[in-house]
């Protein structure tokens, strides 16, 4: 016999009981079966290889057991880690994880968080930060309102401007913090590579590296800020707009790793050896930070901790465990490595 052919039925009459008790067994019923007769369902189950009807459970308990991880581009090792860590705990037990690319385009978001909220996810996960639009925010606030009547438990990385569990990746200090480590080392002429300019993330990375500044009483120059896609692509880019003014710039902060790794790449493709003509550094500690030439300075932001940290999470909400603590806010770390020319 087929596995897509068994059904509950099959499960009952190995079992020697009926399709209402095997039903029971399944569903953590609270109906009293004997713990013999859960036994016999349960190998009956095993032996035959018997996989419950999800959409068919779903429509009778009004749970899909469906997890959306909404990321912005699914290449980038960033969001790779995340729902790595989340898929990872997620995984012994009983859920579908939908991962939905939406490549930080507002119509393509708000069509993926619609059909999770018409299809009755269980729980959501906005992975990346959130949009800078005005009608973005009115209509996902709509959409994320009807997914908490609906009872879906929804989680954010990085602030979002609704009512959900907000975590703080601690993006301005990030940006801060690597800032001060290149002021450190006595540079003065520092150009920056921002992030796209729709999203959250990037203004909160563009605040901490302008408040470095600041706070030496270094004004902004900016002709030296140069706007990317927090892509390797995008840091080659940025490279080649940087060469008309490479000679005022001793350093360079890129807003993240993978725009960082481009940029390096592009600056040694053009003869500019890093750190000895221009240092570089990064954020977000991506794995391959550590085997570019030379090794990335960066700051560490453990996303696949996190990731595990809200799979944790959702299975303890989703499961009605009584102590249930929020995922804790990310704790950044610097990761001093070969990029950066001190020049004290």
């Amino acid at each position: 016999m087929e596995k897509s052919e068994i059904t509950i039925k099959d499960v009952a009459k190995l079992a020697g009981c009926s399709p209402t008790t095997v039903s029971r067994v399944i569903n953590n019923s609270d109906h009293p079966v004997s713990s013999k007769t859960k036994a016999l369902v349960k190998e009956a189950i095993k032996e035959l290889n018997f996989r419950p009807n999800r959409i068919a459970q779903g429509l009778k308990s009004d749970k899909s057991h469906i997890i959306g991880v909404i990321v912005h581009d699914i290449c980038d090792s960033y969001f790779a880690q995340m729902v790595k860590g989340i898929e990872e705990f997620i995984s012994d037990y009983d859920y579908i994880i939908n991962i939905y690319n939406t490549n930080r385009g507002i119509e393509k978001e708000l069509h993926s968080v619609n059909m999770l909220k018409v299809n009755r996810a269980d729980a959501v996960v906005f992975a990346g930060s959130t949009l800078l639009d005005e009608e973005y925010r009115k209509i996902m606030g709509e959409y994320v309102q009807n997914l908490k009547k609906q009872g879906t438990v929804i989680v954010g990385v990085t602030p979002h401007p609704f009512e959900i569990v907000n975590i703080e990746l601690g993006n301005e200090l990030a940006a801060q913090t690597i800032t001060d480590y290149v002021l450190n080392k006595g540079h003065r002429k520092i150009a920056y590579v921002a992030g796209p300019k729709i999203l959250n993330t990037s203004q909160q990375r563009s605040e901490g590296f302008k408040k470095a500044l600041k706070c030496r009483g270094i004004e902004v120059d900016n002709r030296l800020i140069i706007r990317s896609d927090f892509s390797f692509e995008g840091g080659r880019k940025a490279a080649l707009e940087l060469l008309d003014n490479i000679d005022e710039v001793t350093a360079v902060v890129a807003a993240n790793d993978a725009t960082a790794l481009g940029l390096m790449w592009e600056l040694n493709n053009q003869g500019i050896k890093v750190p000895q003509d221009v240092s570089v550094v990064g954020v977000d500690d991506l794995p391959e930070a550590k085997y570019s030439y030379p090794p990335l300075t960066t700051i560490s932001l453990p996303v696949y901790k996190l990731g595990k940290q809200i799979g944790e999470y959702l299975i303890n909400k989703l499961h009605g465990n009584k102590i249930v603590d929020d995922p804790a806010n990310v704790q950044i770390s610097l990761i001093e490595r070969g990029s950066v020319r001190d020049l004290l």
